[in-house]
């Protein structure tokens, strides 16, 4: 197959997974969505319903606005076809998202266990991070595919958990190499934040391990052991989960639904990385429906947040010990 036809069947709208009724998306709907939702974004950071308890509206809003959009380019009558499972599914997915986000972050841990276990320093911020990894498996990954299955009767092998009977054309079967140019591509911006005050004071993610200049190589291995599982939970939750679940009715805007909630999980880091993540979730989102997996995402998103750690210890001047 030649290098043309491979880009065109990787570009081709047609998902394997869509059902005959399935909306054919249209590129000014998906910049109009990606708009809003960064707006929703910057908003967000500018003081609108910024209080804590105030995040799932954010969520309420960038769900509501997708579907909005799809109406305005499509009519309503596509998401009148959309099956009660799917929105099941979209309900269920929320849920989870909500419970990981008051209760599975480290602010939780900080709250309620760590007193409580005594802990200080360096040894606090491992345990903090091991809180943040095993709660995102918890509620990203064994609840939400437990319920999709059990309720729903969703198969984790129909969300993207592998690619078996993959019913891509061959030509995406193999797109690692579309993978590494990202990761390839998104690498200078990352060397450029790492100069700036907002993004070293946001990484390494484990900051607490930094003590004294000085950060340990075994605790930052453990913290990003840890790491490991929030992005393999996470993937497996925006591009396994919510990208397969709403494949068929919704088709490419069902990603789009996805990186609504995508986005608002980035509020309270850098908001030019907050504002990323909406276009790095529709394009990893897009290659997940291609590639019918999710696992070459999780080793992309992955190294991209391990170099933004390594980037961030050596822009800081912080000591090796």
């Amino acid at each position: 197959m030649s290098a043309r036809e491979w880009i065109r069947a990787l570009l081709d709208p047609t998902l394997p997974g869509a059902g005959p009724d399935t909306p054919r998306a249209r590129p000014l709907a998906i910049l109009l969505i990606l708009g809003v939702i960064s707006a929703l974004a910057v908003a967000r950071y500018e003081g609108f319903l910024a209080a804590p308890w105030q995040w799932p509206v954010h969520v309420g809003l960038g769900l509501g606005s997708c579907l909005a959009v799809v109406g305005l380019f499509h009519g309503f009558a596509p998401l009148r076809r959309v099956r009660a499972r799917t929105w099941a599914l979209v309900l269920l997915a929320s849920a989870h998202l909500v419970a990981f986000w008051y209760v599975g972050r480290p602010p939780a841990f900080q709250r309620w266990l760590e007193p409580r276990l005594g802990l200080a320093g360096p040894a606090a911020a491992v345990a903090r991070i091991w809180y943040l990894g095993l709660a995102s498996l918890l509620f990203r990954l064994v609840l939400p595919f437990a319920c999709a299955w059990l309720l729903l009767g969703l198969r984790p092998s129909a969300l993207g958990l592998w690619a078996r009977g993959n019913a891509a054309p061959p030509a995406v079967r193999l797109l690692w190499p579309v993978y590494v140019a990202l990761f390839l591509a998104v690498l200078p911006f990352v060397v450029a934040a790492a100069e700036t005050r907002g993004f070293q004071s946001t990484y390494p993610f484990a900051r607490g391990i930094v003590h004294e200049g000085a950060v340990r190589a075994d605790l930052l291995a453990l913290s990003e052991l840890a790491y490991l599982l929030v992005f393999l939970s996470g993937e497996a939750f925006w591009r396994g989960l919510w990208t397969f679940g709403t494949e068929r009715d919704l088709g490419v805007y069902g990603v789009c639904l996805m990186i609504a909630p995508y986005v608002c999980v980035h509020y309270g880091k850098p908001l030019p990385e907050t504002l990323g993540a909406g276009a790095a979730g529709l394009v990893l989102g897009w290659l997940a429906l291609k590639h019918r997996s999710m696992w070459l995402g999780v080793a992309t998103h992955y190294a991209v947040a391990l170099s933004m750690d390594l980037l961030a210890i050596e822009a800081r001047g912080i000591r090796w010990e």
